[in-house]
């Protein structure tokens, strides 16, 4: 049925027009006030399963025309949220995987604009989750289309140096001992207080019980500004947005320098390190962030030399500290940091 019947029907049997006109209804659906949120839910899980079907269709263009719409419409206008079980949660995240699998051609360059006008917002204000979903898609058009400089890439850059200033006042709370949250109903819980101490994807617990017994849990995902996740993600961004735009932000970027040295020194208090609840799985990805981070400076470290030369002593502590902190396990983190650390110390070496 289409969004009057609320409900998402099976199509497969149906001829491809028709078929067509069943994804454009569940596309309607989706911005339809009157439609369940689980309905809503079901319909973009439709799609997303047939995305390829519907991509191959020639009324492709014209279905692209109507979703775009609409997707940007629901992500723009509805309100970020944080519990990842919330059915429109979930809707926004597939929205995003949607637009993030959609063929990067000439039918989605109609859309570059709006499409990446939305993707920088939504790093200020939504979710660790679906801003992770974001970046993929800020990569693959900029990668693809190589847009024109526009003020939302200062803003970009500006919005990266806001969260590494951010980061080593933040530091302390990350690593505080943390006891579950458990409550007898998720309306207790007052959101907007847990997301200005939440930095990784946390449990809510509840005394619900599911018919098999078994404790309904929710978990809350802390917003994208607060995530050390997302900010493991930002230095290949700005790597890419100084290939793409050297001249512009040439300035920019020199400025991260000074703070790339005060992130990369940055490490948990020994007596959160050796607390039995010490969460070390956000301890890798803090590493992972440090680590991406000195990757990015030995990126740009010759074209900067005499600016970091001025940070050498912190430069130096960094590296040391994370060939020290850096867990044996956490393999891949481990090689990666060898090989900035080697660009690094060569990259300062006097010719």
């Amino acid at each position: 049925m289409g969004p009057a019947g609320g409900s998402v029907g099976h199509h497969v049997s149906q001829d491809p027009a028709a078929q067509m006109n069943t994804f454009r209804s569940y596309v309607t659906m989706l911005a339809d006030p009157s439609a369940k949120d689980e309905n809503k839910l079901k319909a973009a899980q439709a799609l997303s399963e047939d995305l390829e079907a519907i991509v191959a269709s020639p009324q492709y263009p014209s279905f692209l025309e109507h979703a775009m719409k609409i997707f940007i419409k629901i992500l723009s206008e509805g309100d970020p949220l944080f519990i990842s079980e919330y059915n429109i949660q979930q809707l926004r995240k597939l929205i995003l995987e949607m637009i993030h699998r959609l063929p990067s051609n000439e039918h989605l360059k109609v859309y570059l604009r709006p499409i990446l006008t939305l993707m920088f917002r939504l790093l200020e204000t939504d979710n660790e989750e679906n801003v992770m979903v974001c970046l993929r898609i800020i990569i693959e058009l900029h990668k693809t289309f190589r847009p024109q400089f526009s003020p939302e890439i200062q803003q970009f850059l500006q919005f990266v140096k806001n969260m590494y200033r951010d980061l080593p006042g933040h530091l302390n709370k990350i690593f505080e001992p943390r006891t579950p949250i458990t409550i007898s109903d998720l309306s207790e819980v007052n959101v907007d207080a847990l997301l200005q101490e939440t930095f990784t994807k946390a449990p809510i617990l509840t005394e619900k019980k599911r018919q098999d017994g078994t404790s309904i849990v929710y978990n809350i995902i802390p917003r994208a500004v607060m995530s050390l996740k997302v900010l493991t993600e930002l230095p290949i961004i700005v790597v890419l947005m100084f290939q793409l735009y050297k001249q512009q932000v040439f300035l920019d970027v020199a400025d991260f320098i000074p703070l790339i040295m005060t992130t990369i020194v940055l490490q948990p208090y020994a007596q959160h390190r050796d607390h039995e609840s010490f969460n070390k799985e956000v301890f890798v990805d803090l590493i992972a962030a440090q680590i991406k981070t000195l990757s990015f400076l030995a990126y740009i470290l010759k074209i900067y030399q005499d600016v970091v030369a001025q940070h050498s002593p912190e430069l130096v502590q960094g590296m040391l500290t994370l060939l020290t902190l850096c867990p044996n396990e956490v393999a891949h983190l481990r090689k990666e940091l060898l090989i900035a650390t080697k660009h690094s110390c060569l990259g300062t070496e006097k010719p």
